[in-house]
């Protein structure tokens, strides 16, 4: 299959959606790729908000619910407890690219069922979107999240990191009394023993069993290499390794980045002009692998009584993305 256009998209998640969107709308000829028709995630349902974010969750009518109250453990012992207002946007994220797939379609975008790697051709600007899959999966951590009917306050977000696994537990609201609930370390590799370690936490923290409704696994490119181009095909969101290494976060790099490559791109200005308009947004993924190090590095007994001393700022400034 020979496909052509003047920006051929690997992969249509977050990143690769927005960036068909985008550059449809500004009168590029786009053809998207992507091995499934419908898009579905195992986790990665909270986006922070940022202007250019929130502009995109209204457009796509996307958002469940705000998250305004964070409360974090450290081994089970709550560490901080912060009432920060609505900093993260709990969102239908099969909706959101979904609906960013229809309306890259309507701005003259063309969609296609199929799957290769990408290859640079002699005309067009070839993009690799494809999350995770770009890179080997050892350099991923895989993440297990449950949906569920349960008992919980439905603005309230709860991390409770394991520093001896390196990861964390989590639950948060998405709206009409359920939660998205789950685990993702850097030691632990089998889905099954996620499953029950995060089920197991469950009922320690609230004393009962949560009502199932769906579970998925997926990984995430926490440990992959931060490369913006390769092989003269560009790269963005988890593809290109923006993932943050210590919280997890993908969505707002993808939408950042698709942004940034968009701008670029219409603009003629090349990779360095991609880097450039990226802005921080690098120096982040370089402070959170150093971070991850660090952890790993003091082992869990130091790392442990490092994070229980951590000031409430340090934490304010962690669900807000702005570390």
């Amino acid at each position: 299959m020979v496909l052509k256009g003047d920006i051929l998209i690997h992969g249509l998640g977050v990143a690769g959606a927005t960036l068909a969107y985008l550059t449809s709308k500004l009168g590029f000829r786009v053809v998207g790729l992507d091995v499934a028709p419908y898009y579905r995630k195992a986790c990665g349902d909270v986006v922070t908000l940022r202007s250019y974010t929130w502009e995109l969750l209204r457009a796509t009518g996307s958002i469940l619910t705000f998250a305004r109250r964070f409360e974090v453990r450290v081994g089970g012992i709550e560490v901080a407890y912060l009432n920060l207002g609505p900093v993260w946007a709990v969102v239908d994220k099969p909706k959101l690219v979904n609906t960013l797939r229809s309306m890259a379609e309507a701005e003259g975008a063309k969609i296609v069922k199929g799957k290769g790697a990408p290859e640079a051709g002699s005309d067009g600007v070839v993009v690799d979107a494809r999350g995770p899959y770009a890179h080997n999966l050892n350099e991923s951590v895989l993440t297990v999240r449950f949906i569920a009917k349960a008992r919980w306050d439905d603005d309230s977000a709860l991390l409770d990191f394991d520093p001896a696994n390196l990861g964390f537990y989590w639950v948060f609201p998405l709206g009409d009394g359920r939660v998205n609930m789950g685990s993702g370390f850097r030691r632990v590799g089998d889905g099954r023993l996620l499953k029950l370690l995060t089920l197991r936490y469950y009922r320690r923290l609230t004393g009962g069993d949560p009502v199932v409704l769906d579970v998925r696994g997926a990984p995430v490119a926490v440990e992959a290499p931060v490369r913006l181009m390769e092989n003269r095909v560009y790269k963005v969101g988890e593809a290109a390794g923006l993932v943050n290494s210590i919280t997890g976060e993908g969505n707002r790099y993808a939408i950042h980045s698709a942004i940034a490559l968009a701008r670029t791109i219409s603009q003629g200005r090349g990779v360095e002009g991609y880097r450039e308009l990226l802005g921080g947004v690098l120096d982040e993924m370089t402070l959170s692998r150093l971070l991850l190090r660090l952890v790993e590095k003091l082992g869990p007994k130091t790392s442990t009584k490092l994070m229980k001393s951590l000031p409430q700022e340090f934490w304010a400034y962690y669900f807000k993305g702005r570390l």
